[in-house]
């Protein structure tokens, strides 16, 4: 029995631990251009209820995490864009170049299509000209 429900931690607590982040991610420039080196970062924020109760205060998360994140093209194809830690424990970047003209995806897939927050921004659109 206590197999069965260290097994079952083992399963649920890397979900839990992701759930518990929210991620915001930015590109620099906001609008790139096409063939042009920009910088995608990736910011971890651990979110914490208000005293009032109200749901979320975040806080920059210092963590080590193996973030994913993905370029998609306004024809559907996926690129990886590799994020490392930066100077700034709470930032991680990456540099990817756009190859077409358009509207562009970047996201943190371990978060799912279909993940929605106020608070974080794990998609987001990005127009290249």
């Amino acid at each position: 029995m206590r197999l069965l429900a260290a097994t079952l931690l083992a399963l649920v607590a890397p979900t839990a631990a992701a759930a518990a982040l929210e991620v915001k991610l930015s590109v620099l420039p906001a609008v790139p251009k096409k063939g042009a080196q920009a910088t995608i970062q990736l910011r971890p924020y651990s979110p914490y209820i208000r005293p009032d109760g109200t749901c979320c205060r975040l806080e920059p998360a210092d963590v080590n995490y193996p973030f994913r994140v993905e370029a998609v093209s306004p024809t559907g194809r996926v690129s990886r864009v590799v994020v490392r830690r930066t100077k700034n424990r709470f930032v991680w970047a990456g540099t990817f170049r756009f190859g077409k003209v358009g509207r562009w995806t970047i996201r943190a897939p371990q978060w799912g299509p279909r993940y929605r927050t106020r608070y974080g921004r794990p998609r987001i659109r990005v127009t290249v000209r």
